[in-house]
């Protein structure tokens, strides 16, 4: 599924060097994705938007007002309306030995 002609905003929240937010970017970018950048280190107001939404650390994505705790490629990605690069398969009832 493609996304390229879909508009989404996309706020990232992220602090100093965290490596999370370093994949949510590559992440993001990867996909051509424009985003906002938040530092939440940088500005109280920042961290008081973060807080509100529900999260005590980065990352935190927030695409067309949905939140994404942490770096979740498959929810991100869904969000955006992409096919994850790495999906997760669901494993079946047995396993064959």
């Amino acid at each position: 599924m493609s996304a390229e002609n879909t508009e989404h905003t996309v706020v990232l929240y992220s602090q100093g060097y965290c490596e999370f937010s370093e994949m949510v970017r590559l992440h993001l970018e990867s996909r051509g994705q424009r985003y906002v950048e938040k530092d939440v280190d940088l500005d109280p107001d920042y961290r008081k938007e973060m807080l509100d939404l529900g999260a005590a650390g980065t990352p935190i994505t927030v695409i067309d007002g949905e939140v994404v705790i942490g770096f979740d490629e498959e929810s991100i990605d869904e969000l955006l309306g992409f096919t994850p690069y790495n999906p997760t398969e669901e494993l079946g009832e047995t396993l064959d030995a």
